[in-house]
């Protein structure tokens, strides 16, 4: 069975900051076949990594297409119909928990503390990224 996960937005940007570092390679585990990870997105979810890349960053369109296209072939695109307020503080955070909710999904990974704070939702976990390797007992590195 594989472990139905969403990423929170800042691991994509972490992926994209850091190409070859941990986040980034996570993604890439993603896209194995052999890998027991099966990862979800949502439109919305993307439009924010876009949007962080671009604004915060200065990403070009083209480099922030490159890497949308990227989540796209290591993830499952789901279009969440409920909308949620569980995270007051940071009510962005909430379309990563409707993506979970839509996708079924076991496990949140996010470095976000807002997120982090909520620990569990509707038997969905929130975990922060560096638990991945002990969930999958990987032998590489954290580099970042």
């Amino acid at each position: 069975m594989k472990l139905r996960t969403v990423f929170d937005s800042n691991i994509y940007v972490a992926a994209a900051l850091r190409p070859g570092q941990y986040a980034d390679r996570w993604l890439d585990i993603a896209t194995l076949p052999s890998s027991g990870l099966k990862l979800y997105v949502s439109a919305e979810i993307l439009a924010e990594v876009q949007h962080k890349l671009i604004d915060r960053f200065g990403f070009t369109e083209p480099e922030v297409k490159r890497l949308t296209s990227r989540i796209k072939m290591a993830a499952n695109l789901v279009s969440p119909k409920v909308k949620l307020t569980v995270i007051p503080d940071d009510p962005d955070d909430n379309a990563i928990v409707e993506c979970a909710l839509e996708a079924n999904a076991h496990l949140i990974v996010s470095a976000d503390k807002h997120l982090l704070k909520l620990g569990n939702y509707k038997g969905m976990g929130v975990t922060h990224p560096r638990e991945l390797k002990r969930i999958f007992a990987t032998d590489f590195t954290e580099t970042d």
